[in-house]
């Protein structure tokens, strides 16, 4: 069922989604607000192994060193050279390719070569910039919010409630759960947008007709309204030939099935929905686009990292494990598809918003169905963000 008994407003102006300005605001805000999810741990599984990467405008790269996971700015503090190249990879020390400086998994220097040319080196002044890091589930996390000195007592405690983060934890632990996708998305839109887009069913009959159906609609719906984020579920389920062959394969392959479907909003840009198939989990961040930041008319752009995990057979043999592997290819190929669709649709909610912005007295306004609550939610919650962030 739903909460809300009438339509409602849609709070954010359809300025802060157009207003390159305003966009850099919000990446300085997201930074502040929240957790960013940076990696599998799978992709940092051996010492030396690394992920780079640009976050919400830092240079970041998280390192495996010696079993424990680091994260620091990708900019070496001797003369700010990119210490690895973006994406990911494998290397024996933490050394800038310009001079050789090599770095602890405390940031310290541990060796300088020539170190006479700096007599009375601050080694903690002249450090690398790091961050906590958490691991939840098969899942990485890094906290852009806090300057972290990496000799501190790890354990960084995260902003969301425990319940959510044991769920999370539980639909993505590597005793039931297999990674099948990892892959990172590019939008030429408002990093709202797609959070929007995954934020209500109304869209389904006419975006996802093939691959989700329609909406479940009210009475086979539940929304939840918390402080922390949003939560929708159904029970509702197609009855199809593949539907029927998946619940088969998952009661052979782990003794049971449920129809359940549960979409997890935590906000502000982390989502995740879950069946007793398949977890995926995904953030949407705002871009830097050099070409056009900062410039009136640019296209906004915005990112989306996801990963996607299956059951793992709870049954020994070939046919368990060849049930499991074709399962995780299926439900990875079916996400990718849903994901297309979406980002199919949303330069068109973008070029709409533009129109709007530069036609704003003949434009009306945008409103959300009683459906579209969790919107409005979300809405609400970055409003009170922005203002607090000033």
């Amino acid at each position: 069922m739903y909460h809300a008994t009438t339509s409602l407003p849609a709070i954010l102006p359809s300025q802060w989604y157009t207003d390159a300005d305003f966009n850099r605001r919000e990446r300085t805000a997201l930074r502040r607000d929240g957790w960013q999810l940076v990696a599998a741990a799978s992709q940092l599984a051996n010492s030396g192994d690394y992920v780079a990467m640009d976050c919400l405008g830092l240079p970041l790269v998280v390192r495996n060193h010696d079993g424990e996971l680091v994260a620091f700015q990708n900019v070496c503090a001797h003369r700010q050279c990119q210490l690895v190249p973006k994406g990911q990879g494998t290397s024996e020390e933490l050394r800038c390719p310009y001079h050789g400086w090599r770095y602890g998994a405390d940031g310290r220097t541990r060796k300088i070569p020539e170190a006479k040319n700096f007599p009375y080196f601050d080694r903690e002044k002249h450090r690398l910039t790091g961050y906590p890091v958490h691991q939840i589930g098969q899942l990485v996390f890094v906290d852009l919010a806090v300057d972290k000195r990496s000799d501190e007592p790890s354990d960084p405690q995260m902003s969301w409630p425990a319940p959510w983060l044991s769920e999370l934890a539980a639909r993505t632990n590597s005793d039931d759960w297999q990674l099948v996708l990892s892959d990172e998305l590019s939008y030429p839109c408002d990093w709202k947008i797609p959070i929007e887009g995954s934020l209500e069913s109304y869209h389904l009959s006419e975006v996802h007709s093939e691959t989700f159906g329609t909406d479940p609609g009210e009475n086979a719906s539940t929304h939840e309204l918390l402080p922390w984020g949003t939560r929708f579920a159904t029970d509702a389920r197609e009855d199809s030939f593949l539907a029927r062959i998946e619940e088969r394969v998952m009661k052979y392959l782990v003794g049971n099935f449920g129809p359940e479907y549960h979409h997890v909003h935590a906000f502000p840009n982390i989502m995740a929905s879950f069946t007793d198939t398949m977890s995926l989990v995904y953030q949407i961040t705002p871009v830097v686009d050099c070409a056009t930041d900062g410039q009136s008319g640019g296209t906004p752009q915005s990112k989306m990292k996801v990963f996607g995990f299956t059951r793992k057979s709870k049954r020994s043999g070939p046919v368990g494990r060849l049930l499991s592997r074709g399962l995780g290819r299926s439900a990875a190929s079916m996400a990718q598809k849903v994901l297309a669709e979406d980002a199919a649709i949303f330069p068109k909610v973008q070029a709409g918003m533009n129109a709007a912005v530069s036609h704003h007295r003949q434009t009306p306004e945008r409103i959300f169905g009683r459906c579209e609550e969790r919107l409005h939610a979300f809405h609400v919650h970055w409003n009170q963000q922005m203002k607090r962030h000033g």
